[in-house]
């Protein structure tokens, strides 16, 4: 029962997302992968939409840090459905990435391909 209460209380405080982002502060986003943009050479971005149904595009580059459990993981390991974590950083009109913990598919939602561009 506590493991449950401090998951919940966790959430609930992760859930409230980016709601006033002032530029250069980190925020939370969470929410399932909608889609995974790779573009070679350039920033890639993933789509995630938000536990609150808003769709948020995160700009990942060679300073984005991705984590699966303990473990380093890497652009090409985020899947469409996946569950993630992100901590960002609004550089002007830019949701920039900062770290992605990558959690387990949402077993409702298909996995689908990355886009390459």
């Amino acid at each position: 029962m506590r493991k449950a209460a401090a998951f919940l209380s966790w959430i609930a405080l992760v859930a409230a997302g980016p709601v006033s982002a002032h530029e250069g502060h980190q925020h939370k986003v969470m929410g399932t992968v909608v889609q995974v943009h790779v573009d070679p050479g350039k920033a890639s971005h993933v789509e995630v939409k938000t536990t609150d149904g808003k769709t948020v595009v995160l700009s990942c580059d060679d300073k984005t840090q991705f984590v699966k459990g303990k473990a380093a993981a890497a652009l090409r390991d985020v899947a469409a459905g996946m569950r993630v974590v992100a901590t960002t950083k609004e550089e002007g009109k830019t949701i920039r990435a900062v770290e992605v913990q990558l959690g387990e598919m949402d077993a409702a939602k298909p996995a689908a391909d990355h886009h390459r561009h």
